[in-house]
């Protein structure tokens, strides 16, 4: 018997089944081991493949290679958790070039965070296949690329918990997708500096955990939608630079936690709203470059106590400051520049210790600069310039220790400059021309300072030597005061100057110890002094000067033929001296655009070389000792309009082709008895007398002497009178001279001309654009003169009208004089980007011309009935901007013009469309302004059709309707004129404004509809046209029949268009809008929705409506 008791079978079982299991846990265990392996290998491949497909891989991924391990986590740039899973890419500017096409992000199913910002990526965004959702993606930043195409509208259905979106500066472009609002748990949206359009979606107002939407510039146009109101939790907006049209919504006070606010450069008009002092949390809010009107409301500074940015420049604001603008103390950045704002500054404004920049130039500030001011030790930038100040400065400035810019020209101020204000330390430029200023300049300056800028004072004594311990000076301008004595020695130091302007003092010495080594220079400009000695050799070495200015000195000796080597010389001025030798032909190698040697003692002959300045506009060579002949070689500049070789002792035959250069419009030979040939002025070179009758044939050229120059302190008024009577004298002299005497005695002519300071072409550039005004650059013609187009280069195209009186007879002389003052008196006051924009004008050889933008696709009128199809283009959402915006241009005549102004022509051939079919409103020609205090009676003026019929202003007769305003009748009845005088109010305009948006509506003419208004008879569709006779009109037939019916909002916006179409045309003046109220009600009614089908409207619906 064994001693050994067997077990129990029981306890047997356990052990064999953990012995069965055991390589089934061991298998389990192995296959967990490896799945960390298997995933990362299957997201290394995929960010391999797509380094792969960059076009040229950065060494920033050098690191993302196999090498024998699998794990992608030790590669620049990417994270992995702690189970060796990818959850953050981060290759922002790596220098990426290619596509996101081969990027599999379904390979990286844990991602979180992907960051390729800062590279030059290109194509669209993501695959808009779905396979399956991303759902880790949480953050996703693909700014600073080239990507383009479209949002994908899927994006939430791939990434549904998005939290970031930056897609910012790319090229973007179509409609921000409405599915956006389907990312619910989105607290980021940036989608600046793209070509996104259509508007703002208001359903982004569902996202409510939206903490900060980024959507600055991009054209996305429309409103902003009130919905978002109800993002509660949104911190930062900013829709600047968008083109958006409106009002500031009063729901966005509704988002109390937003601290950043900006709505800079769009259209936006009416007030600022007093809700949005509910928002205590502002911290910047940024309005500026808007159309804006009103008053800065003091609330915002009061309950916006962590206030640190307020830009409300580039508006329409008036009023004054409000002194409760010192509540914002911790106030950095001011700026109100560039409206209508008054009063004094307020003394408060020293409270502002925190802040850095303070801009209130550009509006119309009185009194005296407070002495608070002083207090602003925290203060870099001041400008002030361009307003009505008075006084003194305060001595306080020099307590401004952080200064670094000064602006200040274009005021009163008086007296002598506080000596602290030169030596601030950091101070880097003063800018004060314009204004009262006396005494002698200040002798100590800061080593900062690099621009000096104190032209057009009254500055005596000499120059500061002081300004030797400016090494960076780059900027010196001192002319226009009464500064004498030489110029320092020490000034030639001054390597880095760029500018150097002394004219019209009493500045002498040797001209050629002025100047030093000075790489950079550019402009150089001594005019009107008493400089002598002679033109130095080694001014040679400026090959950046362009401006040479020497005229009215004493210098002396010759023009040194070694400044044939500046090579970027396009003016230059040495006329009025005592220069003697001959003129040398090395100036014929440069780039000249002007060249005046007159009034010195140059002899010899005129270089053929000169014939080599083909970019040449202006040559004066007049009141010289030059001889031989006058070369041919002169016909070859071609661009040239101003020649004058006058009292010289030129002699021969003037060569024929002179005479008949298309671009010369001044040219005077008088004073050379030796010249003969066939222009104007000058004997025949032939020997037999010429009759008058052969005479005819020749080709004549008036000569002109330019003489006279417009009063600086009253340009534009003496510009416009002196223009006009000049061209009426220019018609009558070649209406009642026939020929020139032998003796050579002319018809003295006076230019004038005026430019735009921002215009970068002149009249020369014109001629030469258009060929001398030949017919095949003329785009239109009207009564009294042409338009021609005129491409400059540079890129700029001109719409330049051409008045001539000849063309039209004395008796419509004045009517041409008047369209020309009307319409430069009208269009150099206003400022509008729906009223086209006049560059400039002048009058010359007979003609007034007027430069304007070009506005691409030509008026209103050509655009519906022109051939082509060009109105279907014109479609109804465009045609409902157009009226918009034709709205806003007549009340900013109406209202915010002072005073106001009245178009009284407004039709559809005077209103032009810009390539988005944006209106601009031109031909100011009969244009008037209401000022106070005098008659608002005037003639006749405006299109038939477009007039206004005014209250008792049409008479009956025979049955029919005459207006009275083209009548004139004797007691008896009889009609004895065509002529008759109206009181002119604003009315006027609404009632044609009236007319014009019916016609934008209607594709014609809506006369017979207005007829039947003021008679109260039915509209028919006998009148009409698509149903049958005799039934009342239905709006559907009353619009345009070559587009399609509209829908959706669209048709709510023309049905309320049409509305306030019809409450212009009323015949009662009385019970027209103002158009103040007509386009403030096209901007709030941009989302109008309709109570019944489009279809089904009737016209006479739409006339009870508006009551």
């Amino acid at each position: 018997m064994s001693t050994h008791r067997r077990r129990p079978a029981g306890r047997a079982r356990p052990a064999a089944a953990m012995s069965r299991r055991a390589p089934l846990l061991l298998l389990l265990l192995l296959w967990y081991s490896l799945r960390p392996a298997d995933s990362a290998r299957g997201e290394a491949e995929a960010l391999l493949r797509w380094k792969a497909s960059l076009l040229a891989p950065a060494g920033a991924l050098a690191s993302w290679s196999l090498n024998g391990s699998t794990a992608p986590c030790a590669w620049r740039g990417v994270s992995c958790d702690s189970r060796g899973r990818v959850v953050g890419v981060d290759a922002a500017g790596a220098g990426l070039a290619g596509t996101l096409g081969a990027l599999d992000l379904a390979a990286l199913g844990s991602l979180a965070s992907l960051n390729l910002s800062f590279n030059a990526l290109a194509g669209p965004l993501f695959t808009a296949n779905v396979s399956a959702p991303l759902v880790s993606v949480r953050s996703v930043d693909l700014s600073n690329n080239s990507l383009s195409g479209p949002i994908p509208a899927t994006l939430p259905a791939y990434m549904p918990n998005l939290e970031l979106l930056n897609l910012s500066s790319n090229q973007f472009a179509g409609e921000i997708p409405a599915t956006l609002a389907k990312l619910t748990k989105l607290q980021s949206l940036v989608v600046a500096s793209n070509h996104l359009a259509g508007g703002i979606p208001a359903v982004l107002g569902n996202v409510s955990g939206l903490r900060e939407l980024e959507l600055s510039s991009n054209p996305l146009g429309g409103t902003i939608p009130a919905a978002l109101g109800k993002l509660v939790s949104l911190e930062r907006i900013n829709v600047s630079l968008t083109q958006l049209e409106s009002t500031i919504p009063i729901e966005l006070s509704l988002c109390t936690n937003l601290t950043v606010i900006g709505l800079a450069g769009n259209d936006l008009s009416g007030g600022l709203p007093p809700s949005l002092a509910k928002l205590t949390r502002v911290r910047e809010f940024n309005v500026s470059k808007n159309m804006l009107t009103g008053e800065i409301l003091p609330d915002y500074f009061t309950s916006w106590t962590d206030l640190r940015v307020f830009q409300a420049d580039g508006n329409r604001f008036t009023g004054t400051i409000p002194p409760e603008v010192a509540t914002a103390s911790k106030l950095e950045f001011l700026s109100l520049a560039t409206n209508n704002l008054s009063g004094a500054i307020p003394p408060v404004i020293g409270r502002l210790t925190s802040l850095m920049v303070l801009d209130l130039s550009e509006n119309e500030f009185s009194g005296t600069i407070p002495r608070t001011i002083g207090n602003l030790t925290s203060l870099t930038t001041l400008r002030l310039y361009d307003n009505k100040l008075t006084g003194r400065l305060p001595d306080e400035f020099g307590s401004m220790t952080a200064l670094q810019r000064l602006s200040i020209n274009t005021n009163m101020l008086e007296g002598e400059l506080p000596a602290g204000l030169t030596r601030l330390p950091n101070l880097l430029s003063i800018v004060a021309f314009d204004n009262l200023f006396s005494g002698t300049i200040p002798s100590d300056f800061g080593r900062n300072l690099s621009i000096f800028s104190m032209s057009n004072n009254k500055f005596s004594g000499g120059l500061p030597a002081g300004l030797c311990n400016t090494p960076r000076l780059r900027y010196l301008s001192l002319d226009d005061n009464h500064l004498s004595g030489t110029v320092p020695a020490c000034y030639r130091n001054f390597t880095k100057l760029v500018r150097f302007r002394m004219a019209r003092n009493r500045l002498s010495g040797d001209v050629s110890e002025i100047l030093g080594s000075h790489p950079d220079l550019y402009y150089f400009d001594l005019s009107g002094n008493l400089f002598d000695g002679q033109l130095p050799e080694h001014w040679a070495q400026f090959k950046s000067l362009s401006y040479l200015q020497l005229d009215g000195n004493k210098i002396t000796g010759a023009i040194p033929a070694s400044y044939g080597a500046l090579i970027a010389l396009e003016d230059l001025g040495l006329t009025s001296n005592r220069l003697s030798g001959t003129i040398p032909p090395e100036l014929g190698e440069l780039p000249l655009l002007k060249l005046d040697l007159s009034h010195n003692m140059l002899s010899g002959q005129i270089p053929l070389a000169m014939g080599n300045v083909t970019r040449m506009l202006r040559l004066d060579l007049s009141g010289n000792r030059l001889d031989g002949g006058v070369p041919v070689e002169l016909t070859k500049l071609a661009h040239m309009w101003h020649l004058n070789l006058s009292r010289n002792n030129l002699t021969g035959s003037v060569p024929a082709l002179l005479g008949r250069m298309a671009s010369l419009q001044e040219l005077d030979l008088s004073g050379n008895p030796g010249l003969c040939g066939d222009i104007a002025g000058l004997d025949s070179c032939r020997l037999e007398p010429i009759r008058s009758a052969s005479r005819r044939h020749i080709v004549r050229r008036r000569i002109i002497l330019v003489a006279g120059v417009v009063s600086a302190a009253a340009l534009l008024a003496s510009a416009v009178a002196v223009a006009c009577a000049l061209a009426r004298r220019r018609r009558r002299a070649g209406k009642d001279s026939t020929d020139t005497t032998a003796s050579g005695s002319a018809a003295a002519l006076t230019t004038a001309s005026i430019w735009g300071k921002d215009a970068e072409f002149s009249f020369g550039d014109i001629l030469a654009a258009t060929e001398h005004f030949n017919d095949a650059y003329c785009i239109g013609r009207g009564s009294f003169g042409s338009v021609y187009r005129a491409d400059l280069p540079g890129g700029h195209s001109l719409a330049v009208k051409r008045l001539d009186a000849s063309e039209t007879g004395d008796a419509c002389w004045g009517i041409s004089e008047k369209s020309f003052e009307n319409e430069v008196r009208a269009l150099t006051r206003v400022r509008h980007r729906n009223i086209v924009r006049l560059h400039g004008f002048c009058a010359m050889g007979g003609y007034m011309y007027l430069a304007y933008e070009l506005v691409e696709r030509g008026s209103v009128g050509k655009v519906l009935y022109g051939a082509g199809r060009s109105c279907e283009r014109f479609d109804w959402a465009a045609r409902v901007r157009a009226i918009g915006g034709l709205a806003h241009a007549l009340a900013y005549l109406h209202h915010d013009c002072s005073p106001p102004m009245v178009h009284r022509d407004v039709t559809v051939n005077n209103v032009l469309l810009d390539p988005d079919f944006e209106p601009r409103v031109s031909d100011f020609g009969t244009a008037r302004f209401l000022a106070p205090g005098r008659s608002d009676c005037t003639s006749v003026a405006g299109s038939y059709g477009y007039m206004a019929p005014g209250k008792g202003t049409e008479l009956h007769r025979n049955g029919g309707i005459v207006p009275c305003t083209a009548l004139l009748l004797t007691d008896s009845g009889t009609l004895v004129a065509e002529l008759a005088y109206l009181r002119v109010t604003t009315k006027c305009d609404v009632y044609s404004f009236g007319v014009v948006a019916m016609e934008i509506l209607m594709g014609r003419h809506p006369g017979g509809l207005i007829s039947s208004l003021h008679s109260r008879l039915p509209y028919t569709s006998e009148q009409g046209v698509g149903a049958r006779a005799g039934e009342p009109m239905l709006l559907k037939d009353a619009v345009d029949q070559r587009l399609d019916l509209p829908s959706g909002q669209v048709a709510g916006q023309l049905v309320f268009a049409f509305v306030v179409a019809l409450s212009c045309v009323r015949e009662d003046p009385e019970a027209r809008p103002t158009m103040r109220n007509v386009a403030q009600e096209l901007s709030a009614r941009r989302l109008s929705v309709l109570d019944r089908p489009f279809a089904a409207i009737r016209v006479s619906d739409l006339t009870s409506s508006q009551g």
